[in-house]
């Protein structure tokens, strides 16, 4: 299992970089990904982008999850109102 915590802005500048990271674990041949979303405040469709491709890669392994943690409630509305809400796995 591996935990991944991630910025305070997933935006432009910083989900390339968590979106690589997602990508070398998963290659490393790691099922389990829990996202630790406790200090970040502001998420933009580029960062939802890399959360839904982890998502999709996990999948498709046997046993594979990725949980996102921490979520604060204004980050868990944006992912309602995109539909990710349903498409991901979300823990308190």
């Amino acid at each position: 299992m591996t935990e991944i915590k991630t910025p305070k802005r997933i935006d432009a500048v910083t989900a390339p970089e968590l979106d690589k990271r997602l990508k070398s674990c998963l290659a490393e041949g790691e099922k389990e990904l829990i996202i630790d979303m406790e200090e970040t405040v502001y998420i933009s469709s580029v960062g939802l982008r890399a959360f839904v491709s982890a998502q999709k890669k996990i999948r498709t392994m046997e046993d594979g999850s990725m949980v996102l943690c921490h979520v604060s409630p204004q980050i868990m509305e944006i992912f309602e109102v995109t539909g990710f809400g349903s498409v991901l796995t979300f823990e308190e």
